[in-house]
């Protein structure tokens, strides 16, 4: 019995270190989280920013040296010694993921299986060198005739590229400008089509259809689809395009019902922002709301776009609440910025070629969407030398210099504007402070009704007029006591925040472990010339919210006047 324990003492801390260190490596996208924690970003210290690397290679050397110390010298007290070592280590871990990092386990598990897969490959060959030989197996004429027959098949289909073609993120509809871009993945690459009212817009590239891609974005007039009212998307499976001949799989198509905004009963909509994958608690949020004309994504719908299906995330979410029946307005997020598919996040998602920002029109509605970027300057430390956000920013400005020029808003009964990180508010760390003078200046002279925008995972209304312009904030003392050093831009228009985790105003609910998000849907009057407001939260209940930085309770509505954005009495 005293051996078994023993030899279970000894595979036990083997297991241990290497869950350590697959774990840890797994949380690189942390890593940098863990460095802030301890200071670098106050000292500026050059071991504190490398402190996870050198972390991990410390769990290397423990992993390693656990087994080559354990195979020359098999005694009792150096398997209790490690796996001592590993354990503390372990409980290490679980603190870090514990304080934040249980936020990012979405992304942290596949790269762990990713790195076990490895290690497993790498015992494979262990094996089929050093215990293979010495085993029965190689004396068997069937397992021989197997293993060949498995790898010849697995040549086959890699050699063929096999796959069944099916539709894997249903189509959505997003706005841009005066035109739909749908867009839908599949499974294998592949053809795509859309088809409305007999006529086929193709997913193509400067005249050729694509064949070799996933992800299918289709350009339409917005005329052509209000007036069908329904689309039909279809792809064919790429099983060969060689230079002067191929074949094409089978047609695979799925038809959706669509329903265009009509503004002559007035304007409703629904808006999310910092969703961060929780995307059952958004959809159960919109699951109350009967009827509403468009819905707007505000950013940060996922944390970090590192995969394929990182970057369909949006679509997920869009298509989960629309059923690809109705448009869908997307502003993208300081999250949405991070990670391998960042950089192609333009083809899953509303866009203007690669940027994100753009007007759209619906019916009676103008709207612009902006991209502020990152949430800190172009030289904070966590970019390491690779933001260059301020002339992204500044192309920005000279759009809305051009749009007021036009005065094509003039036009529209309506004026809707979108922007992830808030060019009205500046934060403590006073980022993005020209820039967002400089926007929030021009959007002074567009006479907008409603800015819609996220970012700080709190419900903040920021009223025209109400709080001094560029002085410090002061806390509403309902809400929480002291000063807030950061301060409101001098804004003319209404903008209310929505990117609230919780039930309630007040709640600060972790993103992993979240019940409800809360959403905002408006409904619009415009024979009236007011806009209702109503946060809804996963009850279905209208949350009641206030001012938080000034001594003002709204109740569960917030009556806005268009014509003079002033907050009217309920």
């Amino acid at each position: 019995m005293k051996n078994i324990i023993y030899k279970v003492i000894k595979y036990l801390g083997t297991v241990l270190a290497f869950f350590n260190l697959l774990m840890f490596f797994a949380m690189r996208p942390c890593w940098s989280g863990i460095s802030s924690t301890i200071g670098y970003g106050q000292n500026g210290k050059a071991i504190l920013y490398y402190l996870p690397i050198l972390i991990c290679i410390l769990f290397f050397l423990i992993a390693i040296s656990d087994i080559v110390l354990k195979k020359l010298f098999n005694k009792n007290w150096l398997h209790i010694t490690y796996l001592a070592v590993s354990f503390v280590f372990f409980v290490v871990i679980m603190v870090i993921i514990k304080l934040g990092a249980i936020d990012y386990m979405r992304f942290i598990w596949p790269k762990f299986f990713e790195a076990l897969g490895l290690l497993a490959i790498v015992l494979a060959l262990y094996c089929l060198v050093f215990i293979y030989p010495k085993s029965i197996l190689k004396d068997s004429k069937l397992y021989k005739y197997c293993l060949i027959g498995l790898a010849s098949l697995l040549m086959i289909l890699i050699a063929l590229n096999f796959s069944i073609n099916r539709i894997t993120y249903k189509p959505v509809v997003y706005a841009v400008e005066d035109k739909y871009q749908i867009i839908f993945s599949t499974n294998s690459e592949a053809t795509a089509w859309v088809e409305v009212d007999g006529v086929n817009y193709y997913d193509t590239y400067n005249g050729s259809t694509k064949k070799f891609s996933k992800i299918h974005k289709i350009e339409l007039p917005m005329a052509a689809l209000d007036a069908a009212k329904k689309y039909t998307v279809h792809t064919q499976r790429s099983i060969y395009c060689g230079p002067f001949g191929g074949f094409l799989g089978k047609d695979i198509s799925l038809t959706s019902n669509f329903k265009p905004v009509d503004t002559s009963d007035g304007i409703q909509y629904l808006s999310f922002s910092d969703i961060h994958m929780n995307v059952r608690q958004a959809a159960k949020t919109a699951s109350f709301i009967e009827k509403y004309d468009f819905l707007v994504l505000a950013g940060d719908i996922i944390s970090d776009v590192e995969t394929f299906d990182d970057a369909n995330f949006n679509n997920l979410v869009a298509y989960t609440i629309t059923n690809g029946e109705i448009p869908v307005v997307y502003a993208r997020g300081n999250h949405d910025v991070k990670g391998r598919y960042a950089e192609v996040l333009h083809k899953f998602v509303g866009a203007k070629g690669e940027d994100f920002y753009y007007n759209f029109y619906f019916d009676d509605i103008y709207g612009i969407v902006l991209d502020i970027g990152e949430d800190h300057d172009d030289d904070w430390w966590e970019y390491y030398g690779t933001s260059h956000y301020d002339e992204y920013r500044d192309k920005q400005v000279a759009f809305l210099e051009e749009e007021i020029a036009k005065h094509e808003y003039d036009h529209f009964a309506y004026h809707l504007a979108v922007c992830h990180i808030p060019p009205v508010f500046v934060n403590y760390r006073h980022n993005h402070e020209d820039i967002k003078a400089r926007l929030t200046n021009l959007l002074n002279q567009m006479d907008i009704d409603m800015f819609l925008c996220g970012h700080q995972h709190e419900i903040m209304i920021f009223e025209p007029g109400l709080i001094t312009p560029n002085t410090k904030l002061n806390y509403n003392p309902n809400f929480k006591g002291g000063t807030y050093n950061g301060y409101l831009t001098d804004f003319n228009f209404p903008c209310l925040m929505i990117s609230k985790q919780g039930f309630t105003f007040s709640d600060d609910q972790p993103l992993s472990k979240t019940k409800s998000h809360i959403g905002l849907f408006i409904d619009v009057d415009l024979t009236n010339k007011k806009e209702t407001c109503r946060y809804i939260n996963g009850k279905g209940e209208d949350v009641n919210v206030m001012n938080m930085f000034y001594d003002k309770n709204y109740g569960t509505k917030i009556v806005i006047n268009l014509d003079t954005k002033e907050f009217m009495p309920n």
